[in-house]
């Protein structure tokens, strides 16, 4: 490798990890915060912690790496054009041209990276993150129910219990109250309760036992009351947490093998399988982004000679924004059947490098864009 590829990946590398570094961090945290309630509850250990990282690196990471890619370029190169380094590099018969080579490759490698994880990790992780939100939340319950305190923090479900034994967590004289169904409400009085833990999946279970339950129907106006020995009160505790639990949709979760698998299905039962396909195709198009990227981004800064970081920043984030909302528009247009799903997933990235090349070359002719 020559000292000018080492140098110009130096100047790529360094603040791409750097970038990808601080938006994964800053994707945690926001997702800490909107899902505080469940990860702050007093039974979550650090190990806990690290497990949610490792199935949520791989989501983020796809949402990092172009961004962060972006903003190497047009910093790491920009600094170049401002230092006259590009000047000097041409004056020694270095195009534009050439200075491409090396955020090709390492969009080349980034989209190889993201293809792979696309496929395999994140699917993974998006599912097995509702299943340990879920075991968190059961967690909780059992820990947070306090003696004589109403405890509310699973949505439209009040519970109290009067003693909490400390060693088993069991529940004496019990108090749950079910407005799910706001026109016949349900209110279970229960001499002892405790939480199923042993139950996998999304699946809260609340057994009650010696008791009995009223409901109330307000369209009827009639009043049963059931009395019973032993009841389970079963909570979908994605449902259960509202808001607190917002991961990502069913199709983001398959892998491309399943998605096809899906379509298929869903044609031969005489569904619509464009859903499926376009999950699959828009995902291929978000990885291929470092690629459209290092071409629009090249020639973008070689060829400017002020602005800084600012600028730098600004462009990086309107780039980004434009690509998704380009995404988006051609997304829809796929759907609609305007343009073949495939193509339509493509298009932000076409039209973002094809740009980049008519850059390039007005570039390539003025030797600096002034």
């Amino acid at each position: 490798m020559s000292l000018l590829s080492r140098y110009l990946l130096k100047e790529l590398v360094v603040p791409l990890v750097v970038w990808v570094a601080f938006l994964f961090l800053l994707l945690f945290v926001m997702q800490f915060l909107r899902g505080s309630e469940v990860i702050l509850g007093s039974s979550v250990s650090l190990g806990d912690m690290g497990q949610l990282i490792v199935y949520l690196a791989p989501h983020f990471l796809m949402m990092a790496l172009p961004v962060a890619f972006l903003l190497a370029i047009l910093l790491g190169l920009g600094r170049l054009s401002e230092d006259r380094e590009l000047t000097a590099l041409q004056a020694l018969g270095i195009g534009p041209v050439q200075l491409l080579a090396g955020p090709l490759a390492i969009g080349v490698v980034l989209a190889a990276l993201m293809v792979l994880i696309t496929s395999t990790a994140e699917p993974w992780g998006l599912t097995s993150i509702k299943t340990f939100v879920a075991d968190l939340i059961k967690k909780n319950v059992v820990g947070d129910v306090k003696s004589g305190v109403f405890y509310e923090d699973l949505s439209n479900l009040t519970l109290y219990a009067e003693t909490v034994n400390a060693e088993d967590r069991r529940w004496t004289n019990v108090l749950l109250h079910d407005d799910r169904e706001p026109s016949a409400p349900l209110l279970m009085l229960a001499r002892n309760g405790q939480v199923n833990t042993n139950r996998a999946g999304q699946v809260l279970t609340l057994e009650l036992g010696d008791g009995e339950a009223h409901r109330a129907n307000q369209d009827s106006e009639s009043y049963s009351v059931i009395t019973f020995k032993q009841a389970e009160i079963a909570v979908g505790v994605e449902g259960s947490m509202g808001r607190r639990n917002r991961f990502r949709s069913p199709k983001e979760e398959l892998t491309p093998t399943e998605l096809l698998q899906a379509a298929d299905e869903a044609e031969r039962t005489g569904g619509d399988p464009k859903p499926f396909l376009n999950s699959l195709y828009n995902r291929l198009g978000h990885a291929l982004a470092p690629l459209s990227f290092a071409l629009l981004g090249t020639p973008l800064a070689i060829g400017r000679r002020q602005g800084g970081r600012a600028w730098g920043y600004l462009l990086s984030l309107g780039g980004y924004v434009a690509f998704h909302l380009l995404m988006r528009f051609c997304e829809q247009l796929g759907l609609q059947g305007r343009v073949p799903l495939p193509l339509a997933n493509q298009l932000a990235n076409i039209i973002f490098g094809v740009v980049g090349l008519v850059a390039m070359y007005r570039v390539s002719r003025a030797g600096t864009v002034r």
